[in-house]
């Protein structure tokens, strides 16, 4: 028995302890709930608010001064928003405020709205219309949607605290942002006036459409204008009224506040012009003669009134309403462009005094961390170390832009003005030919260009020619593709032997040098084969041509797209702009016909050198400039021979590659942006080729042999600098001057070899300067009326400065010292006046020099600039001019120059001096920001210094 009790109670003892255990864990668990257990209220959405002055209050505070950011990231996109309305990468993130980093050069605004359109209100991105929502121009339509009497808006608006957390939700859930909340408490009047208000931000530029609202304001001179043409147009309209249809037509083009004003007896019948009525095509040519007929009655009513101003001298024509309109205007967009700059300078001094201080800190916290340890020269080792790889595949040599940011800024800003009126580019071209354009410019003369070539005589929009361009010529490529039965236009037969051209190519050229990388060599294959693609032809002087495209319209974001851009611009110019190969025949014959004649002794050596010690290179040709008979091959031997040693090959072959493999890239974009201005015309060709070759006149008369010749035609030119290039062409293109003063404008002159035991070198001619003295300095300046401080000619502060350059360098400058005397004011016209000024007391003496030695003669010129010494750090120019100061002598074996004594006077420029002396032209040009006006002289006596000391000692001699 005791046995079977023992069994019998084990189960029981641990049914019990099981039990007991169970129990314990269940009143811990429990327990536990009952402490961390949350209210079910939490999960639910509060009652909507019955105030929202909280959130409206939010809505007005300045986020800028807050210390910490919200922010937001969604996806994969590198793109984050903060609270600020900054935009940055992820990486660029302050992960202690959450708010993006200042000093990143990735950051973006703050309040960025160019991807948001005006016409839709939608943005590109999420993140973008976020930055744009939380602009302080749109807390007034924040305002608005919070206000909305919508139960469904003020249940989402009961969760949300902050502007940022408004924008993200209106963001999020519709696209047009602003839109929405300005529709959201608007009346039907109010919607027709908000579609209005992108119609007052034409140019899409702040400083530029600020400019424009300033001169729409009730209280400026535009008004007054506005008030004598609306008249004047009106009588001129009702003319028309006799046909009905054009006469709705015109109605609805001037508007109803016109309308209302000056036709509100006539019947406003909308339903003449409908569909019923009228084919679409009909009403569509009916509106097009109704605004050609308004835009040429608009020029004619304000001829009428004196408001049409068709060129910048004609002020005579111009009523008082318009001169004080144009003035008005010009001080608001002065005053806007320097703000606009001032602001970006200040921005970038912030940015720049940020990074250093960046740098500071980072220093300081190395100097920490090393302190006087073995450890610092480690480090220091380490760091030398990892740079050494990095260095092996440096770039040989940099292309350095020619145009600075501001110039590029400033561009934007009459890309913009263009845009209004394209046809306003052929006035920039007169302005800026002979100038470096900034890309911006640079790539809109050259699309009009092209385009304009494109266009045909009925087509008048070039933006549709743009459009039916680019359609047919993704049509040709389509075309292509199925011709040669190709899956993808990139790979074409030719692929193979275009990939060696290139790398060939690129590789012995030594102007194409800083360009030999493997991203441009296969973009550059890449666009030659959607040209073969399209064209069914490729040429090896494709590769040149195509450079200048590339620099021009490159774009980082959009690679696929440009390689067919680029493409169709290539074919463009291939089509409309290349000469034809007789034309290039003829080009180069007429400069060595001309060199024959008029520099008879630079011909005969070039023919002399050519013939010497002749090693022809087939491949330096291509088969085009030898030949206009490609399959011409029976005389193939002694035809190489005769021509290949001619300097006219060489020539040829400048004009065949269009100077790019000639020439610096800088130099090659200064030429094309000229021949683009003027439309790809040969005299302008022939010009640039001349002056090439002049500037390498000297380099030419150093060589002694076919191969020393070879190698100025072909790796010279590449050394020029560009501003050397710009004067030789401007003296030729502009001014149309003796070439024979070219060779001196070459500031680089660096001989291929010494200069000993050369014959030529008895030629070339030392310099000697007289001394020179000038007095009797009067200036005449025309000025017009102005209350702009900064306008204003402060005639006591007035300096002449004297500057002498010969051979492109110069040689002497001297200043005015003594303080002006105003000798007569005069009223010239309605807004200008005229100043007499004259500095009598001043005596200027410049020392006698000796100039540089040069193979031919050079001019020594005067270069006069008047500007006004305010502070010893602000001075002003007013205007220039020049004006010849030697004439040649010789006396024995020594080449000298005199002094032209005498009186002289010259019409003085407006501006700042050009970078070289020879672009200034002979007559000036005047603008309506200049601060002196067509009219303005200088006149002064020039004399010889050592005359006038041997009358002084004459005449103390009489008197003793």
């Amino acid at each position: 028995r005791p046995c079977s009790m023992r069994i019998y109670l084990k189960p029981t003892v641990i049914l019990v302890v099981v039990l007991g255990v169970v129990c314990l864990l269940w009143t811990g668990t429990w327990i536990w709930w009952r402490q961390h257990r949350q209210p079910v209220t939490s999960f639910t959405y509060p009652t909507p608010k019955s105030n929202l002055n909280d959130l409206e209050q939010a809505i007005l505070m300045d986020n800028r001064f807050v210390s910490t950011c919200q922010h937001f990231a969604q996806g994969k996109q590198l793109l984050v928003v903060d609270s600020k309305g900054y935009l940055c990468q992820r990486r660029h993130l302050d992960k202690t405020n959450g708010c993006c980093q200042t000093i990143s050069s990735s950051i973006l605004g703050p309040y960025i709205c160019d991807n948001c359109t005006l016409s839709t209100y939608c943005c590109n991105s999420f993140e973008h219309c976020i930055s744009c929502c939380l602009k302080p121009e749109h807390r007034i339509h924040l305002q608005h949607y919070i206000r909305s009497r919508d139960l469904k808006t003020k249940l989402l608006l009961s969760h949300l605290s902050t502007p940022f957390d408004v924008c993200l939700s209106r963001c999020r859930t519709h696209s047009h942002i602003i839109k929405t909340m300005i529709d959201s408490d608007c009346t039907n009047e109010e919607e027709k006036q908000i579609e209005r208000i992108p119609r007052y931000l034409p140019f899409r530029i702040q400083w530029l459409d600020s400019c424009y609202q300033q001169t729409c304001l009730p209280d400026s001179p535009w008004h007054r204008i506005l008030d004598e043409l609306e008249p004047a147009l009106s009588n001129r309209v009702r003319q028309q009224f006799n046909n009905s249809q054009r006469r709705q037509m015109l109605i609805e083009l001037l508007g109803a506040q016109f309308q209302k004003k000056f036709f509100r007896t006539e019947l406003d019948n909308s339903s003449i012009l409908n569909v019923s009525a009228m084919t679409k095509e009909q009403r569509c040519k009916l509106e097009n003669e109704a605004k050609s007929w308004l835009q040429i009655q608009t020029l004619k009513a304000a001829s009428e009134i004196g408001a049409a101003k068709k060129d910048i001298d004609e002020t005579t024509q111009s009523s008082a309403e318009m001169a004080e309109f144009l003035e008005y205007t010009n001080q608001v967009v002065w005053k806007g462009l320097e703000r606009y700059l001032y602001q970006i300078q200040q921005k970038e001094f912030q940015e720049h005094e940020t990074q250093k201080l960046h740098e500071m800190n980072q220093i300081k916290r190395y100097s920490e961390l090393t302190g006087g340890s073995k450890l610092r020269f480690i480090l220091r080792d380490s760091r030398t170390n990892s740079r050494k790889l990095p260095m092996i595949h440096e770039s040989p040599s940099t292309v350095h832009p020619m145009t600075s940011q501001y110039s590029n800024l400033i561009s934007e800003s009459i890309i913009a003005l263009l845009k209004q009126d394209l046809r306003r580019i052929t006035f920039l071209k007169e302005k800026l030919f002979g100038q470096q354009l900034p890309v911006a410019l640079r790539q809109i003369s050259w699309t009009e260009c092209l385009f304009r070539f494109e266009k045909k005589p009925h087509e008048s929009d070039l933006s549709f020619v743009e459009l039916k361009t680019r359609r047919d010529f993704a049509s040709g490529i389509t075309r292509g593709k199925n011709e040669l039965k190709l899956s993808n236009p990139l790979n074409t037969p030719m692929k193979n032997l275009i990939e060696n051209d290139v790398i060939e190519t690129y590789g012995k050229i030594r102007a194409l040098q800083p360009y030999l990388e493997e991203y441009h060599l296969r973009f550059t294959i890449k666009i030659l084969n959607v040209l073969y693609t399209y064209k069914k032809s490729y040429e090896i002087y494709y590769i040149y041509w195509l450079l200048p495209f590339q620099l021009t319209y490159c774009d980082e974001e959009n690679k696929d797209e440009k390689i067919y851009v680029i493409g169709m611009h290539l074919d463009l110019f291939i089509r409309h702009c290349f000469p034809t190969w007789p034309e290039i025949y003829t080009i180069a014959s007429k400069i060595i016909s001309d060199i024959s004649i008029n520099d008879s002794g630079f011909y005969n050596h070039l023919k002399k050198i050519s013939r010497l010690n002749a090693k022809i290179n087939v491949k330096d040709f291509p088969m085009e400039i030898l030949s206009l008979n490609d399959k011409q091959t029976k005389w193939k031997k002694v035809y190489d021979q005769e021509l290949m040693t001619d300097p006219v090959i060489f020539l040829r072959k400048w004009i065949c590659e269009m100077f790019v493999g000639i020439l610096n890239s800088n130099s090659v974009l200064y030429l094309w942006d000229q021949f683009f201005m003027v439309k790809w015309e040969l005299n302008y060709i022939e010009h640039a080729c001349r002056a090439i070759v002049y500037l390498l006149r000297d380099k030419f008369m150093c060589a002694e042999n076919y191969e020393e010749m070879r190698r100025v035609f072909l790796d010279e030119p590449c050394l020029l600098y560009t501003s050397d290039i710009q004067t030789a062409f401007v003296h030729l293109a502009l001014k149309q001057d003796d070439p024979k003063y070219i060779p001196a404008m070459n500031q680089r002159i660096r001989p291929m070899k010494s200069l000993d035991n050369i014959e030529i070198r008895s030629n070339k001619q030392t310099i000697y300067l007289e001394s020179v003295g000038i007095e009797h300095i009067s200036l005449t300046l025309i000025t017009p009326f102005t209350k702009d401080p900064r306008r204003e000619v402060h005639c006591k502060s007035i300096t002449v400065q004297i500057d002498i350059y010969g051979g492109g360098e110069k040689l002497g400058s001297t200043t005015t010292k003594s303080a002006p005397k105003i000798r007569k004011r005069e009223r010239y016209k309605p807004s200008w006046e005229r100043l007499f000024i004259d500095m009598t007391d001043e005596k200027l003496i410049l020392p006698a020099q000796q100039t540089r030695q040069s193979l031919i003669p050079i001019r020594i010129q005067a270069l006069i600039t008047v500007y006004e010494q305010i502070d010893p750090y602000t001075k002003p120019i007013l205007g220039h001019c020049r004006f010849p100061l030697y004439i040649p002598q010789k006396i024995g074996n020594l080449d000298t120059w005199d002094v032209t004594c005498g009186p002289v006077q010259r019409a003085l420029h407006a501006g700042l001096p050009p970078s070289s002396i020879d672009m200034i032209p002979d007559t000036p040009k005047t603008s309506a920001s200049d601060r002196i006006g067509s009219g303005s002289t200088i006149s002064l006596m020039i004399f010889d210094p050592k005359s006038q000391q041997h009358c002084k000692i004459y005449s103390v001699c009489n008197c003793r």
